[in-house]
């Protein structure tokens, strides 16, 4: 059984919808142009279309069975129940028509910025179902003599459906979709915009399409002076700007043509009332679908980016686990000593000749080595943690050090004998630091890699720092090796390249776009005394 507070909620957005189609339509009895079956916006069928595309399936018939007792209240007054019965049947026609569709032909029909998904709601919602049900409509009204222009009736019914469906549903979509996605706190720059922008619209509007007289032979051109104004709106905000913006449009424009004043008063009421609803229709249209490429564009690089940052979390963790042994080794040293401390502390106690004189030196070795324990643990758990980019004031110096003091381990199964020569007072850079612990770390790790071959006691890694007036900090990591030959000098950061047989030619290319990503550079060069060398510089 369903229990009560179930069907409570089952009821409430049916019952908010139903709300909301009695006021629309009561807004678009007040938006109706004089002497004309027109309004300039009916929003009731797009409100209906909206709420079906948000709500189960199997719900819809809860949203249809709501709107009745609304649409009849709303359109009772001196209206033949008749034509109310057709206005009913073809509004739920048109919603259903749309929200189907769309779920048919869309995986995710509710995100709008998709450029498919805003195209089928434009061609489905927009244009073919508002055609469809307006034809069915005139060819009821036909046939029982409520109208005799069937033409004028298709028209006029479709234009302002089409208008609503395209400016309304996104609208609802988006703000009934936000507190899935996290509202976003708008700044105080935002704001700044946001109102220049509207001020500036409203402004424009104003005196293309309000202000007395302006309509003369100058009333052509004058019809694009809004359209930069949309363009930064679309550019910034995407589709909630174009909708939002259009609308402010349309309300100037609608004032306009009832007070018989603006572009669009040259003919009679209808083709005025008609001009100005399609104008609204053939300005918007473009607009939703350079919002949607927009939106699309910056989902397609978000993901971009995400991915980058989980291949170079894989690659940090493989270049962890190739030292993970020496790492191991380390840990191991002083939680040994802790043993050896704790046993011979517990000896002392247990013998009875032990005083504070005699304990505290073995207490103090224990802290100081669970400490050094302590570091390496949390020095891998840094770089083996997944997290966001998080950029700060970092010092270059501080990250050499940490990153050398997680693989001495290493350096030393090597063999490999560092040398550093660290600048003084070099200025701080803006740096994740993980990340760029991660390309220093993958520097050393190639560049024992590349020393592999040569004697022991031949093995040299140089690591130093230095400031580059105008251009940053710079970090060199050199080695002893081999060196790299003309074609590897060229082909070293793709991807997929590597001097190492088990190598998958990874962590270079991933270190270069991290340096990349933070507005410096990075380079390999052959050195004149033997062995690579790679250099980097953080602005």
């Amino acid at each position: 059984m369903i229990s009560q507070g179930t069907w409570a909620r089952s009821a409430l957005w049916p019952a908010v919808t139903a709300l909301a189609y009695l006021l629309s339509a009561a807004l678009g009895e007040a938006l109706a142009f004089p002497s004309a079956p027109v309004s300039a916006l009916w929003a009731p069928n797009a409100i209906l279309f909206a709420a079906l595309l948000l709500a189960p399936v199997n719900r819809w018939w809860l949203y249809l069975v709501a709107i009745f007792p609304c649409h009849v209240l709303a359109q009772v007054e001196d209206t033949p129940f008749s034509q109310i019965g057709i206005q009913y049947v073809v509004n739920c026609a048109e919603a259903l028509i749309s929200a189907a569709a769309l779920l048919r032909l869309e995986a995710e029909p509710r995100r709008l910025g998709q450029l498919s998904a805003m195209t089928n709601l434009v061609l489905i919602g927009g244009i073919a179902a508002p055609l469809i049900t307006s034809v069915a409509m005139a060819m009821a009204f036909v046939s029982l003599g409520l109208t005799d222009d069937f033409w004028l009736t298709v028209i006029a019914r479709t234009s302002t459906n089409a208008f609503a469906a395209i400016t309304v549903v996104p609208l609802i979509v988006h703000f009934a979709e936000a507190p899935g996605r996290g509202w976003r706190i708008p700044t105080r720059g935002m704001l700044l915009e946001t109102s220049c922008i509207g001020v500036c619209l409203a402004l424009v509007s104003v005196y293309v399409f309000v202000w007395p007289g302006i309509h003369d032979e100058r009333a052509p051109a004058l019809l694009y002076a809004p359209l930069p104004l949309l363009i930064w709106a679309t550019v910034r905000y995407e589709i909630v700007g174009v909708c939002a913006s259009v609308l402010l449009v349309g309300a100037c424009a609608t004032w306009g043509v009832v007070h018989e004043v603006g572009p669009f008063v040259v003919h009679s009421p209808v083709r005025n009332a008609l001009t100005t609803v399609l104008f609204l229709n053939v300005m918007c249209i473009p607009l939703l679908m350079l919002a949607a490429v927009l939106q699309e564009r910056k989902a397609t690089v978000a993901e971009a980016v995400r991915r980058d940052q989980q291949l170079a979390h894989l690659s940090r963790v493989a270049t962890l686990g190739e030292i993970s042994g020496a790492v191991a080794h380390e840990i191991r040293q002083p939680l040994a000593s802790m043993l050896a401390n704790a046993e011979a502390a517990a000896a002392l106690l247990q013998s009875g000749r032990a005083d504070m004189a005699s304990v505290k030196p073995i207490v103090a070795d224990i802290i100081a080595d669970n400490r050094r324990a302590a570091q390496v643990i949390r020095r891998m758990q840094s770089m083996l943690r997944f997290s966001q980019t998080d950029r700060k004031l970092e010092q270059l110096n501080d990250l050499v050090l940490e990153t050398l003091a997680l693989s001495r381990g290493d350096l030393h199964r090597r063999q490999v004998i560092a040398i550093q020569s660290l600048g003084d007072e070099l200025p701080r850079v803006l740096a994740d630091r993980v990340q760029i612990q991660q390309v220093i770390l993958n520097l050393i790790v190639n560049a024992c890699d590349a020393m592999e071959g040569i004697a022991p006691d031949q093995r040299r890694l140089w690591i130093t720092t230095s400031a580059r007036p105008r251009h940053g900090v710079e970090l060199t990591v050199r080695d002893s090796g081999p060196g790299l030959d003309d074609a590897m000098l060229e082909r070293i950061f793709d991807p997929f390249v590597s001097t190492k047989p088990t190598g998958l030619g990874l962590g270079l290319s991933i270190s270069h776009k991290i340096i990349a990503s933070h507005g410096g550079q990075l380079w390999a060069e052959r050195s004149a005394g033997g062995g690579a060398i790679f250099r980097l510089i953080l602005p």
